[in-house]
């Protein structure tokens, strides 16, 4: 113990040892103490403590780093270093402590980064970044601002959760931070203060992803780079892992997705570089791989990589959803009612988009993935771009061809291009189709306000809505948030049918 021998070098040299309390901060229940060590008159940096016990021990092995610079030290003993008058208790080691003596058998992230702010004397608040969807169902979305730094947002469904999961993404950044400076100082240390900030980023950055992360699949490859399913060491929960070239279009993504924060919505978390692409060895199993500096899809060894860490959803998509629909023989009874609830949740999911300020410009059911819970989730927003300006502009022809409006192959466009899409989808979701071909004659008669013939029997109020969002003139189109309250009455007749054939059976 370091207390102890403290004392016995101050007996031993005919010493007079204190250690004074300095003073304690914190309500009862995470209190921090002060104690300084005071040896013949000297004052030795404080050390702090959850009780006085701890704060004398780290005080004292405070004053025994310090020993060398004390003219009191007799020669020949073993002597200490210490590199400033300030509290030298390893910062890096902090985290760990606090993890230790905090009960997180309930999780409480929120207790974590009191006690660590507390100590470390930081200022931080949880702020409201967004509520949204039904009374009964909404979702809240809280950061953390620790010294006007922002951590990840935190998703709940009451305050509290958003506020213990915004926590904890904290916590475990204020973790990974300690860790890598405490690397970097080791570094230093062997190699010297001569490199400069790029070499010293980039050699905390090259093993990222597997250093916080096990890898545990491949859920997909292609142009757009590989995503991973991975589940983080420290959270002890999967996320997907998206590994692309940091080029324009990976930018943009991944700059549009940090300002969404909808239940609708594929949730961003995090992005780092690294100067190599984790390659997943199949043959392997689990977790085995290795990094390289180029992919099969692209093949540029001097570009850099942008990891993204993202909500993990199921693998199935819409278009899967559709497809799987139009294989039952007859009709799916339910694909009506199901069909509505999906394009309300786009609807809601667009309705945030554009009131950010956002185009889509791709929206098709590739794009439209389903939630762990099987809610909807809108995912690639590579082709996204800014809708400040209705006459800005734009690249033309960008987008799937099969869903893109009329004027999206023109340079001038708006949001509406993207209600245009959502009213292909809308078809899709309720008209059963047998083949590619058929999908296709569908699709391409849509465009020009020719719906299939026994449609309009079928679905007569869903026809009109379509028919509003396929109109060729956009203006003539509704806006996201009329689109959403057409859908919501149309969901209210559903349900009072729904209740009069309920109550003619019994």
């Amino acid at each position: 113990m370091d207390a102890a021998k403290l004392y016995e070098y101050a007996k031993k040299h005919g010493l007079e040892l204190k250690l004074e309390e300095v003073g304690s901060v914190g309500p009862d229940h995470i209190k921090t103490f002060t104690v300084r060590a005071v040896l013949n008159g000297k004052a030795y940096p404080e050390g702090v403590g959850n009780n006085k016990k701890e704060a004398k021990q780290n005080a004292a092995k405070n004053a025994l780093k310090c020993m060398m610079e004390d003219p009191i030290h007799p020669p020949g003993e073993e002597k200490y270093r210490c590199a400033s008058s300030q509290p030298v208790e390893e910062k890096s080691d902090i985290c760990e402590k606090i993890t230790k003596d905090e009960d997180l058998t309930e999780g409480n992230f929120i207790g974590l980064v009191d006690r660590y702010c507390l100590k470390e004397k930081l200022i931080h608040d949880f702020i409201l970044e967004n509520k949204c969807g039904p009374s009964h169902n909404l979702q809240f979305f809280y950061k953390l601002v620790i010294n006007h730094k922002e951590y990840p947002v935190g998703e709940g469904k009451s305050v509290k959760e958003a506020k213990q999961k915004a926590a904890q993404l904290a916590w475990s950044a204020l973790q990974a931070q300690t860790d890598w400076d405490s690397k970097q100082a080791a570094k230093d240390k062997n190699l010297g203060n001569n490199q400069n900030e790029t070499s010293i980023q980039s050699s905390v950055n090259i093993d990222r992803f597997t250093s916080e992360f096990e890898p545990m699949e491949c859920l997909g490859r292609g142009g757009f780079g590989v995503v991973y399913k991975a589940r983080h060491k420290l959270l002890e929960k999967d996320f997907a892992v998206k590994i692309v070239f940091c080029e324009e279009k990976a930018l943009r993504e991944v700059k549009t997705l940090s300002d969404l924060l909808h239940h609708n919505i594929v949730r961003y978390y995090t992005v780092w570089p690294e100067d190599s692409g984790y390659q997943w060895d199949s043959s392997a199993g689990s977790s085995a791989g290795s990094y390289s500096s180029s992919q099969s899809s692209i093949d540029n060894s001097l570009a850099k990589y942008l990891y993204i860490q993202m909500e993990l959803c199921n693998t199935r998509t819409l278009k899967d959803w559709i497809d799987e629909k139009n294989t039952q023989s007859p009709q799916d009874s339910k694909r009506r009612e199901e069909s509505l609830s999906i394009a309300q949740q786009i609807v809601s999911g667009v309705e945030y988009i554009h009131s950010k300020k956002h185009i889509h410009r791709d929206l098709k059911p590739e794009n439209i993935l389903f939630g762990l819970e099987g809610e909807v989730k809108i995912g690639d927003f590579g082709l996204v771009t800014r809708d400040d300006d209705a006459l800005m502009d734009r690249t033309e022809n960008k987008g799937t061809p099969s869903y893109m409006a009329p004027e999206q192959r023109r340079k001038y466009y708006d949001r509406k291009v993207d209600i245009f899409a959502l009213g292909l989808i809308y078809l899709e979701l309720l008209w059963k189709v047998s083949t590619g071909h058929e999908r296709r004659v569908v699709l391409e008669d849509a465009r020009c306000q020719k719906l299939p013939e026994d449609f309009s029997k079928t679905f007569p109020q869903e026809n009109h809505i379509i028919k509003l969002m396929l109109r060729e003139n956009p203006e003539d189109r509704p806006d996201a948030s009329k689109l959403k309250a057409e859908l919501e009455k149309l969901a209210q007749t559903f349900s009072s049918k729904n209740v009069r054939q309920e109550n003619a059976t019994i």
